[in-house]
């Protein structure tokens, strides 16, 4: 999937943008506090593996660079629910016994190649379920595409350097006071 298609996709998810852009900035702000909160530095590992082969670094910058691990991190410690943290995690578990079956090694000691074939693998489910009109809201690939575009898009390099996004008065402004 190219930049364009991911734009297209968060587009198409994104029922009002602003808003979203709202939240994502907010989410943001919260990273700048601190460690982990829901995820072990294992487990972030693995999301900013996957989340930098998703968007990875070109002549802009990737899913790292824009802090899309520690925007998932803070997802799941403030806005998911134990269910949902349990069901992200569990697939970063499964991520891992993929890798170990396939490779003989967790998903971060693979090489580039092996890790893009686990992901494709699991894209190609996700597009089964989609062709069949099943159910993808427990889909964990789906949930990491979405949290990652979400994450790189809403995020101060997403923002202005893929999206051009200005802000008046001319600057990134994530959590901007409404009030004087």
């Amino acid at each position: 999937m190219n930049r364009r298609e991911a734009l297209l996709l968060l587009a198409g998810t994104a029922a009002i943008p602003d808003r979203l852009l709202a939240i994502g900035r907010t989410v943001h702000q919260r990273v700048r506090a601190g460690a982990l909160r829901a995820l072990t530095p294992q487990q972030n590992e693995t999301v900013a593996t996957i989340a930098e082969l998703i968007i990875p670094k070109t002549d802009t910058p990737g899913a790292r660079d824009a802090g899309v691990p520690g925007f998932i991190d803070v997802m799941l410690a403030d806005w998911g629910d134990d269910d949902q943290r349990q069901f992200f995690t569990a697939g970063l578990a499964n991520v891992d016994e993929r890798s170990r079956a396939a490779f003989g090694k967790e998903f971060v000691g693979c090489t580039v190649q092996q890790q893009t074939q686990i992901l494709t693998d699991l894209d190609a489910e996700l597009a089964r379920l989609r062709d069949t009109k099943a159910d993808t809201s427990k889909n964990f690939f789906q949930a990491m595409k979405w949290l990652t575009l979400t994450g790189y898009y809403t995020s101060e390099v997403g923002a202005t350097t893929e999206l051009h996004y200005r802000v008046v008065p001319g600057r990134y402004e994530p959590c901007y006071p409404l009030e004087p």
